[in-house]
């Protein structure tokens, strides 16, 4: 323990930066190239925040913070993200987590009234005053005879510099599709998930509605998991530029912009979305869009 070094607020040092990124590798597998082509490509968060033990040149335990705003029940909040909480297993049980969480939370409590993070071991930090968030993502019937569709869909990638001019684009002019809970500024988020090949192959952009969507048809269900664009279309519009037919909807964010109808139902997944702080938004079945992971 005495070799150990603390290094925070380094995310500008690039020296520093990449010395994190084995950390990564290591304990969730993301490669160091992905980090540094995510950095190269102007990726990053800016607000990005890493508090590190460094055993040498060796980053071994990391705990993150960011700058998350939210739209709750119409108020604009700011509030703290956390996130790449990840300690090299042989440096494991020696307390770095605990010591990096109380620096991380005494920053947080300094500048932020609530913060959140996703984990798939919620008990890990109700002792830091976390709570579970119950998700919940929205479903109604709705058929669509994709027969008269004609297919004008693009299919969009972060790795096209011009398919990038339009998402930045969009994410610039970006309307929010709901009121109810929404992350305003989750670009970064969104382009880490992209380098996810799965939702690569979900991301689209629409020239009759000038707007990007994120949705599969899974076994004649309409996934939809975002839109993005100056200008949030209505469902029927949305569905008119569906070249698939699908006889359900299931909307991956709150669908009070978008309107009435569905019925709410708990989401399930291996991670769970948490809140530290007096702020009640369970009650309103909220889901951060998976595009906005972090």
């Amino acid at each position: 323990m005495n070799q150990l070094t603390f290094e925070m607020k380094y995310a500008g040092n690039d020296e520093l930066r990449e010395r994190l990124y084995p950390l990564f590798e290591k304990v969730f597998g993301i490669q160091v190239d992905t980090f540094k082509d995510f950095y190269a490509r102007g990726f990053w968060d800016p607000t990005y925040i890493p508090f590190t033990f460094f055993n040498g040149d060796t980053a071994v335990a990391n705990v993150s913070v960011f700058e998350m705003p939210l739209m709750i029940n119409g108020e604009k909040v700011l509030v703290a993200g956390i996130q790449s909480v990840m300690t090299d297993p042989d440096y494991r049980g020696k307390g770095l987590m605990k010591s990096l969480m109380h620096k991380a939370l005494e920053y947080i409590d300094t500048n932020y009234e609530y913060s959140f993070l996703m984990t798939s071991n919620p008990v890990l930090y109700t002792k830091y005053g976390f709570k579970v968030i119950k998700e919940h993502f929205f479903t109604k019937l709705h058929l669509h005879d994709a027969e008269k569709v004609e297919n004008k869909l693009e299919r969009l990638t972060i790795f096209d510099p011009a398919d990038m001019q339009k998402i930045r684009w969009a994410f610039k002019n970006n309307t929010p599709t709901s009121v109810r809970f929404y992350p305003p500024a989750y670009a970064p988020s969104f382009y880490l998930n992209m380098y996810n090949p799965m939702l690569r192959e979900m991301l689209y952009f629409s020239p009759d509605l000038n707007v990007i969507l994120i949705f599969e048809i899974d076994e004649e269900t309409l996934e939809l998991y975002d839109i993005i664009g100056p200008e949030l279309p209505t469902l029927e519009q949305i569905y008119s530029v569906i070249p698939q037919s699908f006889n359900k909807v299931n909307l991956y964010f709150p669908p009070d912009l978008l309107g009435e109808g569905f019925s709410a139902v708990e989401y399930e997944d291996v991670d769970f979305l948490m809140v530290r702080g007096d702020i009640d938004v369970e009650s309103l079945q909220i889901k951060l869009p998976i595009t906005a992971e972090f």
